[in-house]
């Protein structure tokens, strides 16, 4: 027996969202051709990290200024590992050094390498937001992944997304969230319950695999 039309309207007008979202959330920032001014990156606080250098790893020579997108907590003097604080950056379309018809949505910030370094490390330094494959294919020049020379500028590409008014044009704030082990889309939900739609949308992927790579988490704003 068929389904009545009025119970198959949800149905439907969820697959017609996955349509038409499939290029975004397949890969976010794969091609582009404009950013946003605003997209946040979900940093996990580690043990004997404080919040003034994760400030200062984005750019921020004020801790204070994260305080509006981290309205949680009571204040960012001290924040407690295991927790996760909400970094802002502008979402810009960039181009790969190999390619330069490869576009693609992210933000890039500048990083003195230290003596003994790797991108591994590095890349672990940003709450994994980046990879080190990721690392080497976003800089010019490439170094063999243990031997990275101290003093040199690497640009740590975090990647991003705008989202799509089609889909909905009340998240156009999105969070790029690494996914820790123990992860999948029910609890990456936790952070959002009201978002779990949209979360499958953008991450088609997440919830059938265990946690590893990147989110991309709907908000509203601050």
């Amino acid at each position: 027996m068929e389904a009545p039309l009025p119970l198959l309207l949800p149905f439907l007008l969820l697959l017609l969202l996955l349509l038409v979202a499939s290029n975004t959330a397949t890969a976010a920032g794969d091609g582009c051709n404009m950013g946003c001014d605003l997209a946040l990156g979900s940093y996990y606080v580690t043990p004997n990290v404080n919040v003034s250098y994760i400030a200062s790893l984005f750019g921020f020579s004020d801790y204070r200024e994260l305080a509006k997108y981290n309205r949680g907590f009571p204040s960012l003097d001290y924040v407690a590992a295991g927790n996760r604080l909400d970094v802002p950056f502008t979402c810009k379309c960039l181009t790969l050094p190999s390619d330069r018809a490869s576009t693609y949505l992210a933000a890039s910030f500048p990083h003195k390498v230290d003596t003994g370094e790797t991108y591994v490390s590095i890349a672990s330094k940003y709450s994994n937001l980046t990879t080190a494959d990721w690392l080497q294919a976003t800089n010019t020049n490439t170094y063999p992944p243990n031997n990275i020379p101290a003093n040199t500028i690497l640009n740590v590409i975090v990647n991003c997304t705008c989202g799509d008014a089609r889909i909905s044009a009340d998240y156009g704030l999105f969070r790029t969230f690494p996914v820790k082990d123990w992860q999948v889309l029910a609890s990456i939900s936790e952070f959002s319950p009201d978002q779990k739609a949209l979360l499958t949308i953008y991450n088609p992927a997440i919830h059938s695999g265990t946690g590893s790579g990147i989110a991309y988490i709907p908000a509203k704003g601050t």
